[in-house]
């Protein structure tokens, strides 16, 4: 006898052996208990969560001579013949290929007949969605009123196409998604049986795989036991099947993250090397994503996200490097890409691109976070309770007001007048630092690619011994704000005081913030800079002005 398939050969033969579609069972087994057969049914489910096993029991059920509290006995002369193929009055029809006006027509002449063994004549529609528009019009009055020997089975993968008129004749039940925790205990029920040794993680990874669906999960660990072992491992699973593990996954997002476009070629290249399939990893590296999210955002994601504890304990890692605005634009920009993937001739290419962009487009994807956390602050501080000092202060500054407020209303269409930039502008000095072009080197010869991009055309000026100022041209846009971030300019300065032999501070300006040819400021550059600003803005709004130097 030639070998069959697992999910054939361990297909349920009871109600009972279904797993985890109890609210459609206990229905089913309750109608056959009673007699009360419906003439037309409906089942929907995503794939193999056991629609067509269902309807196949369904049909053994109502035509059972001795059925078993519902179950089909199995034994009888009717169960033995419509398992057999003997008896006809069950068919089973495949709406994929018999989708035309003219295989209705067939059925329509047949259900006038009685049948010829059974009590029922059941026709069991698979994939009745793909139906064409005449053939559902043909249908339709035969499934609304059909002889009382005839029961329809449809089943379908799509509900939202069939017409709403055939759907209104129908008894509907949805097949649920099988969790991983039934699909494991269902597949250690069958490795017993066939004498197969397999451990927990492999069996954790394909319950993963599956995605819910019972037959997948048995046709990966048919897959599998073709290599001829007495035992199936995880690296087993990983081999045959041609995912990526989590492990690597894990890698790829790290490096994402961490903005290291090298480290992201060199996993890029061992992918195509291990051979594996670009649109497949694509797919998982969005689901990994999708789970970093939930990991992310939920108290108890292990209620949600089935993973090992080696999984969760890397994406919780993970989570210290990337904020949820970072997570859903990733998975926006990858799902756009997968469909770009069916149609390209160079996948690798494309993938390579798109996740250098993401690296890109992380540095800026936390702007608007940002900037709420400063506005946050702003209103933190104007909350704060005024200290006596404070108080002291502002009665000072009320009554200088008090005594300036003639005037100040006097010159108010002169201060309109007045440049805003020139009240801004900051004076830095004209001094370059020589070595500027060593850091822009080294940077690039490290794979910073990200910071060397946003830094080129920038100059480097002297402030005073420990302080440079970073000059990008006109505003500076994305590039300025890239560079300025927290970690940009912690690694920037690194390797300025790496090639200038001290520690240096630095700040970040466009060239439209300041006014050159001025001499590098002595002692502190930032309360030096204050104070000219100060002096300056007051002469400028004809405001008067006292310094007090402590």
């Amino acid at each position: 006898m030639s070998y069959i398939a697992l999910y054939r050969k361990y297909r349920p033969q009871v109600f009972d052996d279904i797993v985890e579609q109890q609210h459609v069972i206990n229905i089913l087994k309750n109608s056959v208990r009673k007699d009360r057969i419906a003439h037309a049914y409906l089942f929907c489910g995503t794939r193999g969560t056991g629609k067509t096993t269902m309807a196949q029991l369904f049909a053994r059920a109502i035509n059972c001579l001795e059925p078993n509290d519902g179950n089909p006995c199995n034994k009888c002369e009717i169960c033995t013949g419509i398992q057999s193929g003997r008896i006809l009055d069950v068919m089973e029809i495949d709406a994929a290929s018999n989708n035309s006006v003219d295989n209705i027509r067939e059925i329509r002449e047949e259900v006038i007949y009685s049948p010829s063994q059974a009590k029922f004549k059941v026709y069991i529609i698979d994939e009745v969605h793909m139906l064409s528009t005449g053939a559902f019009n043909a249908l339709l009055k035969t499934l609304e009123e059909p002889p009382p020997h005839v029961v329809f089975i449809l089943a379908t993968t799509e509900p939202n196409r069939l017409p709403a008129t055939i759907l209104s004749r129908c008894q509907r039940y949805d097949f649920r998604r099988i969790s991983a925790a039934g699909i494991i205990k269902r597949m250690e029920k069958i490795t017993q049986d066939i004498g197969l040794e397999i451990d927990k993680k492999a069996l954790k990874l394909i319950s993963t795989m599956a995605d819910g669906a019972m037959r997948d999960a048995l046709s990966i660990m048919d897959q599998c036991t073709t290599s001829g072992k007495d035992s199936i491992t995880y690296d087993d699973v990983i081999s045959i099947s041609g995912i990526s593990d989590y492990e690597f996954i894990a890698q790829i997002v790290e490096a994402i993250a961490q903005r290291e476009i090298v480290k992201i070629l060199e996993l890029v290249e061992k992918l195509v090397m291990d051979g594996k399939d670009m649109k497949h990893f694509l797919s998982e590296l969005i689901h990994y994503y999708r789970n970093l999210l939930i990991v992310k955002l939920v108290a108890e994601p292990e209620k949600i996200v089935d993973l090992s504890e080696g999984a969760f304990k890397d994406m919780k890692k993970l989570c210290t490097l990337v904020n949820v605005d970072g997570i859903t634009f990733n998975i926006r920009q990858l799902s756009a890409l997968e469909g770009e993937l069916k149609w390209t001739t160079q996948p690798r290419i494309l993938l390579e691109v798109a996740l250098i962009a993401l690296c890109e487009n992380i540095a800026s994807s936390g702007q608007n976070t940002l900037e709420e956390r400063i506005f946050a602050l702003e209103k933190k501080i104007a909350s704060q309770p005024v200290t006596a000092s404070e108080a002291s202060s502002k009665q000072t500054a009320a009554a200088n007001d008090n005594s300036t407020k003639k005037a100040a209303a006097n010159n108010n269409h002169k201060s309109k007048a007045i440049d805003k930039k020139a009240i801004d502008k900051i004076e830095v000095s004209d001094k370059t630092l020589d070595k500027w072009d060593n850091v822009l080197t080294a940077l690039k010869e490290d794979g910073k690619m990200v910071l060397f991009s946003n830094l080129a055309g920038t100059q480097c000026r002297v402030m005073n011994e420990n302080n440079m100022a970073i000059v990008f041209e006109g505003k500076g846009g994305i590039a300025k704000m890239i560079a300025s971030k927290a970690d940009n300019q912690k690694l920037l300065a690194e390797y300025i005081s790496r090639i200038m032999e001290r520690e240096i501070k630095l700040h970040f300006y466009g060239s439209d913030q300041i006014s050159s040819k001025a001499s590098p400021p002595q002692g502190r550059a930032e309360d030096d800079f204050t104070l000219k600003n100060a002096v300056k803005m007051a002469k400028q709004l004809d405001v008067p002005i006292d310094i007090f130097d402590e």
